[in-house]
């Protein structure tokens, strides 16, 4: 918690500066750095479910559901990346930054009733919860300088959080894995693009991504 109120003053204190003060350059570092550590935090998640909980038998009867930011639209070639303004995209990746508010919260209250609790895995999952908070504030602070005003939108609604309490094993931990697999998607999209668009405004298209 405390890390978080740290770093959301960091935010804070550059909004309020003078725009001269802070770069965008600085700006873009600090979000390009926070969801690159987000997107790893999500991927040892998945791996520490993948390594205790996974079950092969689950695939033949079940089908994972689409993850419930799907319906928010992104580039899906680097063609159509190159055509889509900067702030569309800043814009798609709040959004759905924001859609995994909730969602996190229910994967923290659904890590005590595993069938082997992992204290591992709750600290993570609010890292995760945290780090996304402060990537949301940098990422507006970012498209406040396109001089784009963001208005928010509904996040897409989540099904089958019953699922998570379901006295059925089985049950339980494939909508866990659901989960923990769009997590470790959408950090990783994100963490994409934001490195394509430094490297577009930072750069000017001048760098390996």
């Amino acid at each position: 918690m405390l890390l978080l109120v740290s770093s959301l003053l960091l935010w804070e204190h550059a909004v309020s500066k003078p725009t001269g003060i802070v770069s965008t350059e600085d700006l873009y570092d600090r979000v390009v750095e926070q969801s690159h550590i987000t997107y790893n935090l999500a991927a040892d998640i998945y791996h520490e479910f993948d390594s205790n909980f996974f079950k092969s038998s689950w695939f033949p009867k079940r089908m994972p559901r689409l993850c419930h930011t799907a319906s928010i639209h992104t580039p899906e070639s680097r063609q159509e990346v190159n055509e889509t303004k900067t702030e569309d995209i800043l814009k798609a990746i709040i959004n759905i930054t924001n859609a995994w508010e909730e969602p996190l919260k229910h994967l923290a209250s659904a890590v005590p009733s595993l069938p082997k609790p992992s204290d591992d895995m709750l600290k993570t999952i609010n890292a995760v919860r945290a780090k996304n908070l402060v990537l949301l504030e940098g990422l507006k602070t970012i498209l406040t300088r396109t001089k784009t005003v963001y208005e928010k939108t509904d996040s897409p609604v989540l099904s089958g959080l019953s699922d998570l309490k379901s006295a059925d094993e089985d049950t339980q931990l494939f909508a866990f894995y659901s989960l923990v697999r769009c997590l470790r998607r959408d950090t990783h999209k994100i963490d994409t693009f934001l490195k394509v668009l430094r490297c577009r405004v930072v750069f000017n298209n001048e760098c390996l991504y």
